[in-house]
C-alpha cells in the first residue's frame, strides 16, 4: 500500500512538472518553436534617440546643402530657416521651465514636419537660375 501511494504521488508530481514546463515554453503550441519567417536579425537594444540640438544641426545642414547644390531656391531656404528658428525659439521657451514629455513630443513633431518639407523642397525640381523660363518645370 505504501509503495502504491509513493508511486502515485511520484507520477502526479512528474505529470504536473511536465505541464508547467510545456506551458512556460515559448513557441507555437504543443512544444514546437514558432516558425521563423525571413532572415532573423538582432534588433536594437534600445531605440536610438537623437538630441534636439543634434536634430536642429542636421536640419540646418540639409537646408544649407540644398541651397549649395541648387536644389533649394533662396526663398525656399529662407522660409525653411525661418521655420527652424521658430522651432529653436519654442525650444528655448520650453527649456526655461524644464522640458517634459509633452514638450519633447511637440518639438519632435515640429522637427519631423520641417524634415518632410525640406525633403519635398529639395526634390520639387525648382532651379535657382532660369526659374520661370521653362527650365526645371514639368508641363
Amino acid at each position: 500500500m505504501k509503495s502504491l501511494l509513493i508511486a502515485l504521488s511520484a507520477g502526479a508530481a512528474l505529470t504536473a512538472g511536465l505541464a508547467t514546463t510545456a506551458a512556460a515554453a515559448p513557441g507555437h503550441g504543443y512544444g514546437h518553436p514558432a516558425p521563423a519567417y525571413g532572415p532573423q536579425r538582432p534588433g536594437p537594444a534600445a531605440p536610438a534617440w537623437v538630441s534636439v540640438g543634434q536634430r536642429q544641426a542636421n536640419l540646418q545642414q540639409r537646408i544649407e546643402f540644398g541651397l549649395r547644390t541648387g536644389a533649394l531656391t533662396r526663398s525656399e531656404a529662407y522660409r525653411l530657416r525661418a521655420e527652424l528658428q521658430s522651432i529653436e525659439r519654442l525650444e528655448r521657451r520650453y527649456r526655461a521651465g524644464g522640458l517634459n514629455r509633452w514638450e519633447m513630443a511637440d518639438l519632435d513633431q515640429r522637427m519631423d514636419g520641417l524634415s518632410r518639407r525640406i525633403f519635398v523642397q529639395n526634390r520639387d525640381d525648382d532651379r535657382r537660375y532660369g526659374q520661370g523660363y521653362g527650365y526645371g518645370h514639368r508641363r
